[in-house]
């Protein structure tokens, strides 16, 4: 089932899906550090969000009428994911010189993988817009 719906998915789509996997394995490291520092809750769920709207659009038995196209769904959801991971990011910078591997890389993973989805999406959205 995941492997269809993989093949069925733009070069684009594949990007964002893997950037939302790079947030969700993020949020695992970042659980098991130190009090759970840089563990994104809102990340984790923008992720999960772009990968249910990844599924929807393209499971074989759905039939949505979408609010949005779906390319715009996609970039809103990434882009204010991203901007939080990003002010997460620099808001934990200066606690970064002592802080634990853990919390290293659940900060960056986070900001790398949300940056890569929101890239992936903006991309997507570039390539479904009507030349002017």
């Amino acid at each position: 089932m995941v492997q269809e719906i993989w093949q069925k998915l733009n070069a684009n789509e594949r990007m964002a899906a893997i950037g939302a996997a790079v947030i969700i394995v993020s949020f695992i490291i970042g659980i098991v550090s130190p009090y759970g520092i840089g563990a994104s809750t809102f990340a984790l769920l923008g992720a999960l969000a772009v990968l249910a709207v990844l599924y929807l659009k393209n499971a074989p038995n759905q039939n949505i009428t979408w609010p949005a196209p779906v390319p715009v769904i996609l970039l809103a959801i990434s882009g204010v994911v991203a901007l939080i991971a990003i002010v997460n990011l620099l808001q934990w910078l200066s606690l970064l010189g002592g802080a634990p591997l853990t919390v290293l890389l659940a900060l960056i993973g986070t900001a790398v993988g949300a940056a890569l989805m929101a890239w992936a999406s903006y991309q997507e959205w570039q390539s479904t817009k009507a030349p002017a």
